[in-house]
């Protein structure tokens, strides 16, 4: 893991960092939007729903209280609007992005700085969510409950 501490320290002190946080901000919202309107989801501030006969689920990016990154999380409801609570939703009823990478990446914690600087720090995370995550979402809307399986980082 990067020591973010000094890029950290240097933006805090930064007079432009909010409006490039925000931008960065932007730049997120829109990658995980073309990524799931194409399938049906519809945005409501930071959270993609969509919502069939077998429940709703959900993707939401979650700003951390510190300013400098963010976070997807999963979560499906049954068409009653309780949560499984059974295999991988047994502990908590969202699950976070980095559940499918195995090695201890934390793919789903997306930092500002990093889309500022680069763009392209967005592809694996964007990857990770529509090749592994929303699969396994899309297992739900049929009525599975399948183990989430996590790959090796790429």
């Amino acid at each position: 893991m990067t020591d973010d501490s000094h890029r950290i320290h240097l933006a805090a002190n930064d007079p432009a960092f909010p409006a490039q946080r925000e931008a960065a901000f932007a730049v997120i919202v829109a990658a995980i939007c073309d990524v799931l309107l194409p399938l049906g989801y519809a945005q409501v501030g930071s959270t993609w729903r969509r919502e069939t006969a077998a429940g709703r689920s959900a993707i939401n990016l979650q700003r951390s209280r510190y300013g400098f990154d963010a976070s997807m999380t999963l979560r499906f409801l049954l068409p009653d609007g309780s949560p499984i609570e059974t295999g991988a939703w047994a502990d908590s009823p969202e699950i976070p992005l980095s559940a499918f990478c195995a090695g201890g990446s934390d793919v789903g914690l997306i930092r500002y700085l990093d889309v500022r600087d680069d763009p392209a720090s967005l592809d694996r995370p964007m990857s990770v969510l529509r090749d592994q995550a929303l699969p396994w979402l899309e297992a739900h809307h049929a009525g599975l409950c399948p183990p989430i399986t996590p790959q090796p980082p790429r």
